[in-house]
């Protein structure tokens, strides 16, 4: 599929209208599909189920690649069952650049033997200081009766200490206690130089390496329970490591979900880490079953120094109308480390501005005049802190169908297939980054379209029969699993995703049954007239050489959130090249079997980006309409992206090569900067002219369509 590119601030607007829309067959309840989706992966790993007679996956040796910009994806662990892997949301993988470390955070394989007891909840780092060349394992958790699940974790330093032996690796996630989730963990070892002794089967038996605390009573102040501490792992350069787990309310108390989250914080003391917690409860629509309107976890970001954090709710907010009402971030931020939390305006979906993402949304059942975001979490969401303390939020948006307070999780389907989103022109799952820092309107970003979505976890459901995994009482599913990587100064920021290319999936389908992993890069400073590389990166299947345990089978991948310094080399033709190392993983299992070990692979990607020389804008020649037309060649789709300084009535005209007008529209487009999509449904290949006019001006542009 042609991936669409745009630029900076989106407000260009599409020509289409409600009848040209694909038309629902059903709604979807979208809560209740999370809920899906985590019960069977959740409830299995409480079992500790393991498939007995299942051969260990065998680890095949590297695979040399012919590409000199993106590497092998080599096999470094495994571990005993796919489960620890299948929450998004979660951080195991880590670069630490101030002792230049990358750290993996996973549960133990079926062969590895921790001390000093052994069983399936022991908890391993591996950990590389030559972006992984070579590995050591280390032991972090080793209980005998609160077994460890769904790690993450990172390296940390302190505050100007460049030596890994004076690091250390640091992990939390939950427990089993008897049958059932009971606690959570928080376990600490020192490092060393890669070889010594130190990296062994033995956890750190330094009083207060490993805290585990009970969901039973109260974790700190005014928190009730402290439960699944599995999302936004940290290190900051202040010396601080931060978790994030869910705020459980008293069960004698309604609503009985999770009502918000807990921050547990760890300062270095001694050898240890003292940890301590705070809580934020969103203020979120309460339904009818006294449930509510939200995603049951949170995401965090903090930038380098650990002064500026974010904690990101996706709900509806009390008191939200009209297209505000839906599933959207309801944004928490600190300026000085934690102490204070404020509530940030939310995006104001009601404003001209979005008027781009709702014109590629379909309206509500009862009120066709009416369109309401849903920030989908069940395709992924991430976030990062740019160089300017700036937050960036990436995510895809579907349709919410009624704006009634217990439907607000519930979003359209489409075709026998109930697929969330229409998949025709200007109707896929797009890639958006919306950043700000509560000063003023937040701003987005197209960054790209999806091709594919996730299929079921639950028999009889959408896409499960398309699913590869084995069906154990259900099936994991891989989804989009958005990511970010920031760079240390903040200055880029790489986006990743897994999608399907549907020209191989069986009849076409656009469920995500052979994933590959994509980036694309996003540049603090305008480089060239642009804030976006037009270049994306099939990270796991690359045009010259692949590694076959990855290509098309990218399950469960993480990309660090910090990645290595990028390089910037100017090109001939006034362009630039930006190169980052990004350290990423993928775990998968040959065949796809849920309970037998599942092999992690990890490559460390040397991405290079391209930001095109000015894009076409001619600024010196002002008698014609300045614009960029990409991709180029194109199939599907092309974007015509151009930056105005009044608002103005655009025709926008394809030409063939005899000069006959194939395609031709009309659009509105704003002050600053806009892109337009140009449908080339039903063209031929061959050499076409895309004409722009503005007014008195115009420009035409060869076009090569593929």
């Amino acid at each position: 599929m042609t991936k669409l590119f745009t630029t900076i601030l989106a407000l260009g607007v599409l020509s289409f209208n409600a009848q040209e829309r694909a038309k629902a067959t059903s709604v979807i309840n979208m809560q209740q599909r999370l809920a899906n989706k985590n019960k069977s992966a959740l409830e299995k790993d409480r079992l500790n189920v393991n498939k007995a007679g299942v051969a260990n996956n065998p680890i095949p040796g590297p695979v040399q690649m012919s590409s000199s910009s993106v590497t092998s994806f080599n096999p470094f662990s495994a571990s005993a069952n796919i489960y620890g892997v299948t929450i998004n949301a979660e951080r195991p993988l880590h670069y630490n650049d101030n002792v230049n470390v990358v750290s993996f955070i996973h549960r133990k394989s079926s062969t590895y033997v921790g001390s000093p007891v052994d069983n399936t909840g022991v908890i391993v780092a591996m950990i590389s200081s030559n972006w992984g060349a070579n590995w050591d394992s280390t032991c972090l958790w080793s209980d005998a009766t609160n077994p460890g699940r769904y790690p993450q974790g990172a390296v940390y330093s302190a505050p100007g200490n460049t030596n890994v032996a004076n690091a250390y690796v640091v992990a939390s996630g939950p427990c089993i206690v008897g049958s059932n989730w009971g606690g959570s963990y928080f376990a600490s070892k020192q490092l060393a130089v890669q070889g010594s002794t130190v990296f062994n089967n033995v956890a750190s038996q330094t009083p207060g390496a490993q805290q585990f605390f009970s969901t039973a009573g109260p974790f700190g102040p005014n928190v009730y329970s402290n439960d699944w501490p599995v999302y936004g792992f940290q290190t900051t350069d202040d010396g601080a490591v931060r978790s994030m787990g869910q705020l459980i309310p008293d069960p004698d108390a309604a609503p009985v979900d999770a009502r918000g989250c807990v921050i547990q914080k760890g300062v270095f003391n001694a050898g240890i880490f003292n940890w301590s917690t705070d809580s934020i409860v969103p203020p979120v629509l309460v339904k009818s079953d006294l449930f509510l309107q939200m995603n049951s976890n949170a995401t965090m970001a903090w930038n380098e120094a650990g002064t500026v954090g974010y904690v990101v709710f996706l709900g509806s907010r009390t008191g939200a109308t009209l297209s505000n009402r839906g599933w959207q971030p309801i944004v928490y931020k600190t300026t000085n480390s934690g102490t204070s939390w404020t509530l940030l305006p939310g995006i104001d979906f009601n404003t001209p501005a979005y008027q781009l993402i709702k014109n590629r949304l379909a309206p509500t059942n009862a009120n066709p005049g009416l369109v309401i975001p849903f920030f989908n979490p069940f395709e992924g969401f991430d976030m990062t802190v740019d160089a300017n303390n700036k937050l960036h939020m990436a995510t895809v948006i579907a349709s919410t169908s009624s704006p009634d307070v217990d439907s607000l999780a519930f979003t359209p389907g489409y075709t026998s297939e109930e697929y969330t989103w229409p998949h025709g022109p200007n109707q896929h799952p797009y890639l958006y980054d919306f950043y700000g820092d509560g000063t003023s309107a937040w701003s987005f970003m197209t960054i790209d379209s999806l091709g594919s979505e996730a299929p079921s976890s639950v028999s009889g459901n959408p896409g499960f029969a398309d699913n590869p995994w084995d069906d154990d009482a259900g099936k994991v599913t891989s989804d989009s699993r958005i990511q970010i990587s920031r760079t240390p100064d903040g200055q880029f920021i790489t986006y990743t995703w897994a999608e399907s290319d549907s020209n191989f999936t069986q009849a076409g389908k656009k469920w995500n049954n052979l994933p590959n992993v994509k980036a694309r890069m996003w540049s603090n400073a305008i480089l060239n007239g642009t804030n976006i590389s037009p270049t994306e990166i099939n990270v796991t299947k690359p045009a010259i050489g692949f590694n076959p345990n990855v290509a098309s089978k990218a399950m469960f991948h993480f990309t660090s959130p910090e990645s290595g310094a990028a390089v910037t080399t100017p090109t001939t033709g006034g362009g630039m090249n930006v190169t980052v190392k990004i350290p990423v993983t993928v775990t998968n299992s040959n065949p796809y079997i849920q309970g037998s070990s599942n092999t992690h692979y990890y490559s460390t990607e040397n991405l290079t980006f391209y930001f095109p020389p000015t894009g076409g804008f001619n600024e010196n020649k002002k008698d014609a309409v300045q614009f960029a037309l990409y991709p180029n060649p194109a199939s599907e789709k092309c974007t015509v992206a151009l930056n105005l300084d009044a608002t103005s009535n655009l025709e926008i005209s394809v030409l063939n090569y005899t000069g006959q007008v194939v395609k031709q529209n009309s659009y509105k487009a704003q002050y600053g900067s806009n892109q337009i999509e140009v449908d080339l449904a039903n063209l031929n290949s061959g050499i076409y002219f895309v004409n722009v006019k503005n007014g008195g001006l115009t420009t035409t542009k060869k076009l090569v369509i593929q």
